[in-house]
């Protein structure tokens, strides 16, 4: 079985570059952006515009949704509740034959990573506090969690937030404390990395506003869990540090 979508906004552009196939896609040479074992991503550069292509290649029969599947559909469900995600450009997908492929292509996301600009510009957390937390707020309310709330994957274009890497979202009417509790684990950690000394400053105020929509968070049994799992991301992440140096 194959699958293959493009948005129709995009149709005539990968068509005019050769490039309206799944086979096409998969094929075409393009500068590696990051590898892994199990997939890549690779850039494209068409009409002017940075495209990323994600190549899944190594996923089990029996898997309910590959990577590429559930960004593509996180992207576009995202997007029709007002969330500020990539613009998705096309989709792919091969079961039941083997190898097993599947494929995504997102327009890169626009504006400044926060990772970066607080990096470059310490202070601008205060301002962006409000966005994050409104963001963060309703993303939960509605039943999302993302699995790497990280701030390198959150991008600030002068008007809204946009988040990316959305290959892990899951969504359940019903959300767990702990789905929630992770997100915010590691956007807090990323935040302690990136923030230093300041960290306390962002991490009080935006609990501050989040409470406000989500009164649960800010009583002293889940604070504390909140704690230990940002100490339990350090020390993985401590790990796999150590093991790279080794």
């Amino acid at each position: 079985m194959r699958i293959f979508e493009i948005e129709p906004a995009w149709r005539e552009i990968l068509a005019g570059a050769g490039l309206a196939s799944f086979e096409a896609l998969w094929k075409v040479p393009a500068r590696a952006f990051k590898v892994k074992r199990d997939r890549e991503i690779r850039l494209l550069e068409l009409d002017g515009r940075r495209l990323f292509l994600k190549r899944y290649f190594r996923f089990g029969c029996l898997e309910l949704r590959t990577g590429a599947e559930r960004e593509w559909w996180a992207a576009r469900e995202l997007a029709r509740r007002g969330f500020g995600v990539p613009e998705p450009v096309a989709f792919g997908l091969e079961r039941g034959i083997r190898p097993r492929r599947a494929l995504s292509v997102f327009l890169e996301a626009p504006g400044v990573r926060l990772e970066d600009l607080f990096r470059d510009s310490p202070d601008s957390f205060r301002e962006l506090i409000p966005p994050l937390v409104e963001t963060a707020a309703r993303f939960h309310a509605q039943g999302f969690s993302h699995q790497d709330f990280y701030l390198c994957h959150f991008f600030w274009d002068g008007t809204r937030l946009v988040m990316i890497d959305l290959q892990r979202v899951r969504w359940a009417r019903k959300p767990k404390p702990r789905w929630i509790i992770k997100d915010l684990a590691e956007l807090f950690y990323s935040a302690r990395q990136v923030l230093g000394p300041d960290s306390g400053e962002f991490e009080q105020i935006f609990l501050e506003g989040y409470t406000r929509f989500h009164p649960w968070l800010g009583t002293p049994s889940m604070l504390k869990k909140l704690e230990k799992k940002i100490g339990r991301i350090a020390a993985h992440d401590a790990k796999l540090r150590a093991r790279r140096r080794s």
